[in-house]
């Protein structure tokens, strides 16, 4: 009989490590959340999360005292293929209470130009990275037609009935032109306190948008499962697949993928690519493989990757980018496309050697550059 094979995972092959945004006094995180992409070779844009943070105390750290006191979501820029990235190049797109005061003051604008989502100067970017513990959540979107130099927005969308909605920059076009946007929602009644994602579809290239359904389909794991923040792609043969994060706590996730024959309407269960590890960055690549980044958030720390040559069917040896996590705390990648097989997977990170300690380092965005 023949055995099953458990390869170890592998450190990947010509992986260089970049510093993206370090700075003592603040908390820096969820490039997953607001977007990463190249938009040329040379020239590329990354928003974040930052807000300041003395490291005194484990409250200090919590996401959500991030966020209330001070925080903010902003973008830097590279233009020399991502090796480099100069604070000076640093942008604010406003704070949550400066974004929030527009979306109540006139929660019905919207674009009045369609924008075209396939242009290579296009940028979506999106928030709020929190549920609302406390306080009203608001899902929106802010357009660049210029690779981040102007924005439009911020721009409500709809919660179709649901309790609430996270906005995160997950989307694809399908060959009819119809924009998906996957929008994570929590449930109201007997159900409150679980989650799923949403399609959200516009016919009129961000105009408008109208609810195509839920991604919900059989899986393995018949408990009930928390299933959200969806990373698409869309197949040469016009499937789109789906990785989503299936969680019961922060550190117990694991990434499972799902796919579409029918523009977005059903799901069906395809496979789950590691034991654990969310949320997960999806990419088709310049050959037609299938990369999967997520934080690692158990030890050894850290971020690491897969790759399919079936359509995600099955998946090849786990590639560790990073292990030198001080914490479970760190992840949330999105990868861009270098070009000459190359890419660059960005998230956020805390080393076990920084000088500055508290539940792992100083939480910063980083990225590794690597030919899957």
């Amino acid at each position: 009989m023949t055995g099953v094979n458990y390869p170890a995972a592998r450190a990947a092959a010509d992986a260089e490590h970049i510093t993206i945004y370090y700075e003592t006094d603040y908390f820096a995180g969820w490039p997953f959340n607001h977007g990463f992409k190249a938009f040329s070779e040379s020239e590329l844009l990354i928003s974040f999360s930052r807000g300041p943070c003395n490291y005194a105390t484990g409250f200090d750290l919590k996401h959500d005292v991030v966020d209330s006191r001070g925080g903010e979501y902003v973008t830097m820029r590279s233009i020399d293929g991502g090796w480099s990235w100069s604070l000076d190049s640093l942008r604010s797109l406003g704070s949550r209470q400066d974004i929030e005061r527009p979306l109540h003051l006139n929660p019905e604008a919207a674009p009045t130009t369609p924008y075209d989502w396939s242009s290579p100067d296009f940028f979506l970017t999106a928030g709020f990275g929190l549920p609302p513990d406390r306080h009203p959540n608001i899902g929106y979107v802010q357009y660049s037609r210029d690779r981040g130099h102007t924005w439009e927005g911020p721009f409500r969308l709809p919660d179709f009935g649901f309790g609430w909605v996270q906005v995160k920059p997950d989307y694809i076009v399908r060959p009819d032109g119809v924009a998906l946007l996957f929008v994570t929602v929590g449930l109201t009644g007997p159900q409150r306190g679980e989650r799923l994602v949403a399609v959200y579809a516009s016919p009129d290239a961000g105009i408008t948008w109208r609810y195509l359904g839920p991604i919900i389909a059989a899986s393995p794991d018949t408990r009930y499962v928390n299933r959200f923040y969806a990373s698409p792609v869309l197949l040469a043969d016009g499937r789109i697949q789906v990785a989503l994060r299936c969680q019961l706590d922060a550190r117990n996730a694991w990434p499972e993928i799902f796919e579409s024959c029918d523009g977005g309407r059903s799901w069906r269960f395809v496979s789950r690519p590691a034991d654990w590890g969310g949320p997960t960055e999806l990419t088709l690549l310049e050959d037609g493989r299938l990369l999967v980044v997520y934080g690692y958030r158990v030890p050894p720390y850290g971020i690491r990757a897969r790759v399919s040559d079936d359509d995600g069917r099955t998946w090849g040896p786990e590639l560790t980018l990073r292990d030198d996590g001080g914490s479970w705390d760190l992840g949330y990648p999105r990868t861009a496309l270098l070009g000459d097989g190359k890419v660059m997977s960005a998230y956020y990170m805390n080393r076990a050697d920084d000088d500055i300690q508290m539940d792992g380092g100083v939480r910063h965005i980083a990225a590794t550059i690597f030919r899957p």
